[in-house]
């Protein structure tokens, strides 16, 4: 009987994190300084290496608004622009997306660099894209100085793409300002930070202590999907309950073999 107690309490303490781990294991959260450093570092080296050169390219900081924002479209595992794109601070938003079918060898760093190649693409002087370029020219968008991204598993598929019924992932970054202004060039060209307007320049960049930090946010968005799923603490009491009952009657039929009377009633 012992045993069998030893193992229920054991159940009972494993599965939260086991509930949690195959949540997270794959994929990192929006609150991982790891996932947040790469991003920040891809799109300003992104930045910092325009070619030609940007005179007036802003240095960009993470926004956890901007991040709920991504987290929250990324639930829908639909692989089409957000629609509903809006910030309780920021007076506009754009917006990045990626999938790939395979969840377990996502990479950021690869993920963002697919939006990068498209320079090859773009034409700075004419403004003409041969092929697909826009997520390109908004990650060097000169006035954008915000950012905001994250991946969620989709493990029915992402929708809208050619592996829709296979598990995958898909990866959101959303930005302030928007860019993307038709006939109008991402960035200014000249010699790096000559038009910063006073502001400190770092690797190629404009910064300003005022607009790069960090914006308070307590925001959700209302049709963000977490509000009605599920959690973890929720999926985890589910499976508990029916674990409980079968050790409960297990735990009965085992004290009524070994002590058949212990339930005798006393008339």
């Amino acid at each position: 009987m012992a045993s069998v107690l030893h193992l229920f309490l054991h159940l009972v303490l494993l599965l939260p994190s086991l509930s949690l781990s195959m949540r997270e294991k794959s994929l990192p959260d929006i609150t991982h300084q790891e996932f947040i450093d790469i991003c920040l570092k891809e799109h300003n080296e992104a930045r910092s290496n325009v070619k030609p050169s940007a005179s007036n390219m802003r240095y960009m900081t993470w926004d956890n608004g901007l991040e709920v924002l991504a987290k929250a479209w990324a639930k829908h595992c639909v692989f089409t622009h957000n629609q509903r794109l809006t910030h309780p601070v920021l007076p506009s938003v754009g917006e990045n997306i990626w999938a790939g079918a395979s969840h377990g060898t996502f990479d950021m760093k690869l993920a963002i660099k697919s939006w990068v190649d498209e320079v090859n693409a773009f034409d700075y002087n004419t403004l003409k894209c041969t092929k697909i370029c826009g997520h390109y020219t908004q990650v060097v968008w000169a006035d954008t100085y915000k950012v905001g991204c994250a991946v969620n598993l989709c493990p029915d598929g992402v929708k809208k793409t050619t592996f829709s019924h296979t598990p995958g992932a898909l990866f959101v970054c959303n930005y302030a300002t928007v860019g993307n202004y038709l006939d109008v060039h991402p960035y200014k060209a000249g010699v790096p930070c000559s038009q910063c307007g006073g502001e400190t320049c770092e690797k190629n960049l404009c910064k300003n202590s005022t607009r790069d930090h960090p914006i308070p946010n307590s925001w959700i968005p209302d049709w963000d999907p977490g509000l009605r799923e599920c959690g973890v603490f929720c999926k985890t009491v589910l499976i508990i309950r029916p674990v409980s009952l079968l050790m409960i009657f297990g735990g009965v039929f085992l004290i009524q073999r070994r002590c058949p009377n212990i339930f005798a009633y006393i008339n």
